[in-house]
């Protein structure tokens, strides 16, 4: 996980952590992509991390075509969360494209973040086409495992993993030492993975994941 992302995990994680408090705003939280502490502005509220890099790469690169940023994989998301809309973030999409092993397993990504500033909930989610015939229940375990340990660096950590049945579809479920969870989902039908982090008491993970789409074909 780049430190870009960590910086913006522990923005998160700060902004929750105030909320409970009663301090949102005047508790310091870090300044993504810097690691350091800053203040808080007045008005602090919930924002989505600038970027998210790509897990690390557990296989070197191959010569397969470059990924790109595929804007239609945002049908397979739900519309919004609670009224929260979900926004394609291009700063997260793009940075995926920096991943040199992505392109092994993937021929398209896109990202989108869904915001309930007011109540500090957020899930930011990945969806990424696979390639035909390029992933597997192997590559998948070590793409939740290093997804999961990049995004709980910034949250003291991984605590443990849940394999769960919702909407009738496979999914785990990550939860880290403080208040963020990963998710994941193999659409395998449709060649399409799934993953999120996300913060709240709203369970914006959860409902991205009861109520993803399938679009028509």
């Amino acid at each position: 996980m780049n430190r870009a992302a960590a910086a913006a995990a522990s923005v998160l994680l700060g902004l929750a952590v105030a909320a409970c408090d009663g301090l949102l705003a005047t508790t310091p939280t870090a300044t993504p992509g810097t690691g350091t502490n800053a203040p808080a502005s007045a008005t602090a509220t919930a924002q989505p991390p600038t970027s998210f890099g790509p897990p690390p790469s557990p296989t070197p690169p191959d010569d397969a075509s470059p990924i790109t940023v595929d804007p239609e994989l945002l049908a397979f998301l739900p519309e919004s969360i609670d009224g929260a809309p979900f926004q394609e973030d291009l700063d997260v999409a793009s940075e995926a494209l920096l991943d040199p092993a992505l392109p092994n397993i993937a021929s398209g990504v896109d990202a989108a973040v869904a915001v309930d500033a007011g109540n500090i909930n957020l899930v930011t989610a990945w969806v990424v086409r696979l390639r035909p015939g390029k992933f597997g229940e192997e590559a998948y375990r070590q793409w939740r495992d290093s997804y999961d340990e990049g995004a709980c660096s910034a949250a003291g950590g991984v605590v443990g993993s849940a394999n769960v049945d919702i909407a009738d579809r496979d999914a785990w479920i990550t939860t880290c030492v403080a208040a963020l969870r990963t998710y994941h989902v193999w659409l395998e039908d449709e060649g399409v993975l799934v993953s999120a982090f996300s913060i709240g008491e709203g369970k914006f993970g959860e409902k991205l994941m009861e109520n993803l789409r399938i679009p028509a074909s």
